[in-house]
């Protein structure tokens, strides 16, 4: 298992309990950030991804201690 720091942008923290924005989670080693996503069930919120501050394709795979950040698709006029 993995420790990394998830945190939830928006509405996307309301797949956390009590809307938190950000937890810890442990995850089995070898997670992609694809399955973190479903693992929150967040899989048909999620707009962006960043691993580390960084802009992430889905199918990297996390490490311990990674920082990973999800977005929600925003909508402005």
């Amino acid at each position: 298992m993995i420790e990394i720091t998830l945190t939830m942008h928006g509405n996307l923290r309301r797949f956390l309990p009590e809307g938190r924005s950000s937890t810890t989670l442990r995850v089995p080693e070898g997670t992609t950030l694809q399955q973190l996503i479903e693992i929150v069930q967040a899989r048909h919120d999620v707009w962006l991804a960043a691993v580390n501050g960084t802009a992430t394709a889905v199918t990297a795979t996390l490490s311990a201690g990674d920082a990973v950040e999800l977005f929600e698709q925003l909508e402005g006029g």
